[in-house]
């Protein structure tokens, strides 16, 4: 059985909150998951251990029934207005990860490749 989006939702929250991230809005536009939350996490930019965390969650998801899509983050500080930066992982790269047809250094470092702060 597939997870639905209010269930990875709340499966996001639930295992981000005590890293001190707070998944403040989950939306899905056609095939692109986007994943706003906030970081308590001092400095600038996005912390990439964080963003590590949530790919983390969502490939576990896949045990669950979560197929992966496109997914965009956003990362803000918290009580803030703009963002302190985004970052993305492509479908494909999560297949290929699943597949074995890239290590989980590939896979890190083409998401990494995408931050823009």
């Amino acid at each position: 059985m597939a997870l639905s989006d209010e269930e990875l939702a709340r499966l996001l929250e639930d295992r981000m909150m005590s890293h001190g991230v707070y998944v403040t809005d989950y939306t899905r536009e056609e095939e692109t998951l986007h994943v706003r939350y906030e970081t308590a996490t001092g400095g600038e930019g996005v912390p990439k251990n964080e963003v590590g965390r949530l790919l983390n969650v969502l490939l576990d998801a896949r045990e669950d029934g979560w197929e992966p899509v496109d997914l965009k983050g956003w990362v803000y500080d918290i009580d803030a207005d703009d963002p302190r930066g985004t970052w993305e992982a492509r479908e494909g790269w999560m297949h290929a990860l699943e597949e074995g047809y890239i290590s989980e250094t590939d896979f890190s470092t083409l998401v990494l490749s995408t931050v823009q702060a």
